[in-house]
């Protein structure tokens, strides 16, 4: 009873301050234009006939690893349909240009009891799969009283977050009751949702490792080769505030002994490119939009989703948002087309990948011991070819267990 009124308060809270929130984030850009009215639950998009099944991550990197999963089921059940929910529109945009026809995607509805509802009504899923942490307690509640099929996938519970669900465990247990499954990236999180009184958690590990590579652009690619030819180079990935600064430090350290280097930097948002330019100092730079190179110390990756081009070009990747704390970002996409990657000392938010990198020179402590060990491995390209197959092998073998896992739990549905 209580449990039913604390929902119901917070159902009314998120409806009063639903209007408010999307102003603000189409004020910023972060909101759909035009397609906001689906986050209170209205839809344009007819649902087509048969069976559909619901997944939902919030961002870009959840929404990535929801698509080798939808190709299992499709493998199964080719006559299924999808649809994917994205809270961010970079994901929409990110998901939207790799899903296929099978597959409708829509933003989640805001957590208020009558757009949940109005969504279910509309979509109907037979079963439904959240990944990671998104948890959504009025959606959660409703589709479970429709005796829909919910799995929580990809599960993680950091130390902080288990000690807030533990002050209110008592309420929170019947939130976890609405799922069928919980399968977690690792032991430890599978123990402090065992913790919370989530029995049905189990361990499957990272999903993302049976994500696809990053896409590239075969023509971008080979234009881009032609005009770096022989330099040796290094790429600096997804990029923070703070970050171009060091790079740039590091660049000019490393050219005392590789008088060619290239230095290939991708901000996070390509909208700080401008920033990032102000700070270059003495440096020559390049900008990917140009399309032109010559003997630049940068080259500045003003476009949006080229990783995968540049991870293809450098045998290094450094991964940013770990020289501040930001916490860093997906080590997997260079690791998988060939870029050793290396990170910086704030790496906390893909702790769950590390046993990965066991003994494996990637993180680096300070720019100091970086710029050392870029060094060592630009001049060696032997040690890193040798560093990638290593790496290579240990996530074969893991994209194998988690694979089989998977397979039983798609059985299943």
């Amino acid at each position: 009873m209580f449990y039913t009124i604390l929902l119901n308060l917070w159902s009314t809270l998120v409806r009063i301050c639903a209007p408010f929130l999307i102003y603000g984030r189409l004020k910023k850009g972060l909101e759909h234009p035009v397609r906001y009215s689906e986050r209170y639950g209205i839809t344009e998009q007819k649902r087509p006939e048969g069976e559909l099944i619901w997944f939902h991550g919030a961002s870009v990197g959840e929404s990535l690893s929801i698509l080798p999963i939808i190709q299992k089921i499709t493998e199964q059940k080719p006559d299924a349909h999808f649809l994917i929910t994205t809270t961010t529109t970079a994901a929409q945009r990110v998901v939207s240009a790799r899903m296929s026809k099978n597959t409708i995607h829509q933003f989640i509805p805001f957590d208020a009891t009558k757009w949940a509802n109005k969504f279910l009504d509309h979509w109907q899923p037979k079963a439904i799969f959240f990944i990671e942490s998104e948890i959504w307690p009025n959606i959660l509640l409703q589709a479970h009283q429709r005796n829909i099929l919910i799995t929580l996938l990809n599960a993680r519970l950091s130390e902080t977050s288990l000690r807030n669900w533990l002050f209110i465990k008592k309420i929170s247990k019947q939130l976890w009751g609405c799922f069928s499954a919980i399968y977690t990236q690792s032991d430890i999180f599978t123990q402090r949702f065992h913790k919370l009184g989530a029995s049905c958690a189990k361990t499957l590990g990272n999903i993302k490792l049976l994500s696809e590579k990053l896409p590239f652009d075969e023509g971008e690619y080979l234009d881009w080769k032609k005009q770096i030819g022989g330099r040796a180079c290094w790429v600096a990935a997804s990029t923070h505030k703070g970050e171009e600064e060091l790079i740039f430090k590091i660049h000019k350290v490393l050219k005392k002994d590789i008088p060619d280097l290239l230095t290939i930097i991708a901000p996070r948002h390509v909208e700080r490119c401008d920033d990032v330019m102000q700070k270059r100092e003495d440096l020559t730079v390049a900008r990917f939009t140009s399309q032109q190179l010559y003997d630049q110390d940068i080259l500045l990756v003003d476009a949006m989703a080229k990783l995968g081009v540049f991870y293809r070009l450098s045998s290094i990747a450094f991964i940013g948002g770990s020289l501040v704390p930001v916490g860093g970002h997906n080590p997997l996409e260079p690791s998988m087309i060939g870029a050793f990657p290396l990170w910086g000392p704030y790496f906390f938010n893909v702790n769950d990948m590390m046993y990965l990198f066991e003994e494996l020179p990637c993180r680096q402590t300070d720019i100091g011991q970086l710029t050392d060990t870029l060094k060592d491995l630009l001049t060696d390209p032997e040690k890193v070819t040798a560093l990638l197959e290593n790496l290579q092998q240990r996530i074969v073998s893991s994209q194998q267990l988690i694979n089989q896992k998977v397979d039983e739990i798609v059985a299943a549905i």
